[in-house]
């Protein structure tokens, strides 16, 4: 029979105690609050560069070249949180997957399909034609409105779905994580153009997806797949506003006037419509029907 084995001494002292676990690992609470003081820091600075260079935009359309400049900010500031993060935590970022080839395709794949459902599912009910649109130029469109999406993208998913959601899964359960990094998601976008409470609760309803999918997948990979697809589309193939902005020229056109409803985001978006949330409903349901992979427990 083997002897019952004596629970395990905590060494730690009392302010230990405040700042660290058990496991002598910086608590999850002040690991986000941190990365959030780095990243907002950062993002200050950068801004405030960007308005005496008077660089800011002018106008709000994915085809304007100051768009992606601003983008590169939210980049900027999700690059130093994280690398700030990993060096001084040893905190996992999500990044470090040798199949993370495999899980950007997967994303992208997931995102462009989401987004195509919701318009082609709109226009088959009846909420306006698609119409081809492309012609002349249609590649250098297609480039410069990625050069303004990408950014805000792959930054977003580091600010929200990196380090912040990694860290509130090992301190609370990853259904909490995801949950919360979500609404703060929602909430941001009120500042965008057209913003408004309904749009941020669907808006958090997409960070709640993509959440699932770096919980499911153990990869910030599959996550920055499905945003940038998602906006690149909803923008550039689609032509509808993405959460507010307006697309420029595009590959199809379909009426996006009208207040927000169930087949009509209005001029934020489809993310805006009821028939969208359906949609992410059915894609958050079978992305926690996946078996769960292998959460990130060490740094990069």
């Amino acid at each position: 029979m083997t002897p019952a084995q004596p629970p395990a001494t905590d060494d730690r002292t009392g302010l230990d105690r405040v700042f660290l676990s058990r496991e002598h690992r910086v608590r999850s609470g002040w690991v986000v609050l941190a990365f959030a003081v780095v990243a907002l820091i950062t993002l200050t600075v950068l801004n405030v560069a960007l308005s005496i260079a008077d660089l800011e935009p002018r106008a709000w359309r994915l085809d304007d070249l100051r768009v992606g400049v601003f983008t590169c900010t939210t980049l900027l500031a999700g690059v130093v949180a994280t690398g700030a993060s990993a060096a001084a935590f040893h905190e996992p970022t999500g990044l470090k997957d040798v199949r993370w080839a495999r899980r950007l395709l997967l994303g992208l794949g997931a995102g462009a399909l989401l987004v195509t459902l919701s318009v082609v599912g709109a226009a088959l009910a009846g909420h306006g034609p698609l119409r081809l649109s492309a012609g002349e130029g249609a590649l250098s469109s297609a480039l410069v409105q990625l050069a303004a999406i990408g950014p805000t993208s792959v930054g977003e998913e580091l600010l929200f779905r990196g380090v912040p959601l990694l860290a509130l899964a090992r301190g609370t359960r990853p259904a909490a994580a995801v949950v919360g990094t979500a609404l703060v998601f929602g909430l941001v976008h009120l500042m965008n153009p057209h913003g408004s409470l309904l749009g941020a609760t669907y808006v958090a309803l997409v960070g709640v997806w993509f959440g699932a999918l770096v919980v499911r997948t153990g990869s910030l990979w599959t996550s920055i797949g499905a945003h940038v697809a998602w906006n690149w589309f909803e923008g550039f193939v689609w032509g509808q506003p993405v959460s507010g902005i307006t697309p420029g020229p595009s590959l199809f056109t379909a009426p996006a006037a009208g207040a927000a409803g169930f087949w009509s985001g209005g001029a934020f978006g489809p993310e805006a419509s009821g028939w969208t949330a359906v949609l992410l409903g059915v894609a958050v349901a079978l992305t926690l029907a996946w078996p769960r992979g292998r959460m990130p427990r060490s740094a990069p």
